[in-house]
C-alpha cells in the first residue's frame, strides 16, 4: 500500500478544513499617527488618552514621533492597557520643543475585523515653558 497519497489527502483536508475558520476572524495590523498642534507655543510637554469603545484594537506597540525632541517612544501606562485604553505622554526640558503641528507617537494596533477603529481622543495635557496651552488640539490619523 502507498501511503503518500493518502498523507497528502489528509494534509489537504486538514488545510481546506482549517482555512474558513482563519479567515473568519479578520485579524490584522495597522497603526494611526498622534498629531498635537501647539500653535505658536513650544509643546514642552503632552499627555493623551486614546480609547477604542468598539474593543476590536488591541495596541500592541508605540513608536516615537517626527521631531528630534519626541523620537522616542512616549512613555505609557500599562495598567490602562490592560483595560482597552492607552495614555501617553511625554516631556522635554532643553529647549528646542516644536511649535505647530507634530507628530508625536504612532501607535501600532491589532484588528478586528476590515472597519478601521474610531478612537475617542482626548488630549489631557498640552503645555509650553510658561504652563497650558490654551487652544491646543490632538488629532488621531491612518
Amino acid at each position: 500500500m502507498n501511503i503518500k497519497p493518502l498523507i497528502a489527502s489528509i494534509a489537504l483536508f486538514l488545510t481546506l478544513g482549517a482555512a474558513p475558520a482563519r479567515m473568519a476572524s479578520q485579524v490584522r495590523f495597522t497603526w494611526v499617527d498622534v498629531h498635537v498642534d501647539a500653535g505658536s507655543a513650544p509643546l514642552v510637554a503632552w499627555q493623551v488618552r486614546l480609547v477604542d469603545p468598539s474593543g476590536r484594537a488591541r495596541i500592541v506597540g508605540v513608536e516615537g514621533g517626527d521631531d528630534p525632541v519626541y523620537a522616542d517612544p512616549p512613555h505609557y501606562d500599562p495598567k490602562a492597557l490592560m483595560q482597552g485604553e492607552i495614555i501617553l505622554a511625554a516631556f522635554h526640558t532643553g529647549g528646542g520643543a516644536p511649535a505647530g503641528r507634530t507628530r508625536v507617537a504612532r501607535v501600532h494596533l491589532e484588528v478586528d475585523g476590515p472597519a478601521e477603529p474610531a478612537f475617542d481622543v482626548t488630549l489631557e495635557v498640552a503645555a509650553s515653558e510658561g504652563g497650558a496651552i490654551e487652544g491646543a488640539r490632538i488629532e488621531v490619523i491612518r
